[in-house]
């Protein structure tokens, strides 16, 4: 699998909601997720180092939005590098996403940088 086809299955796995494949067979231990802001101003702001504290951000996600979807649009990959522009939609919310990913050798996400918009995301969290 390149590194295209592991991010794909990454956007399946996630709105199928199993996480259990997401994160045990996509998501290096080592992985950083950053969604750029300064932590405390964004829920899920910040860098967040390792796999456990990715779990734990992407665990908040149904808790903030109802009916929470991304789906990729166009995905642009260059050796282990990957970009999407995603359509990001929940109850209240549709707009576009970008998101970054590096894929290591053995098909895993070891980096991934979330562009979201933020302001369209924070205004649609449940209150």
């Amino acid at each position: 699998m390149n590194a295209k086809d592991t991010v794909s299955k990454g956007y399946d796995c996630f709105n199928k909601g199993d996480m259990e494949t997401f994160f045990n067979e996509l998501i290096h231990d080592d992985c950083v997720w950053t969604l750029p802001g300064l932590p405390g101003k964004h829920p899920l702001s910040g860098v967040h180092k390792g796999k456990q504290a990715m779990i734990e951000g992407f665990s908040k996600i149904p808790t903030l939005w109802e009916n929470f979807q991304v789906t990729p649009l166009d995905m642009i990959s260059e050796g282990n590098k990957v970009f999407v522009r995603c359509s990001g939609k929940a109850t209240g919310m549709d707009t576009i996403f970008g998101h970054y990913y590096e894929v290591t050798d053995d098909g895993k996400i070891s980096v991934m940088t979330t562009y979201d918009d933020t302001l369209t995301a924070f205004n649609s969290m449940k209150k």
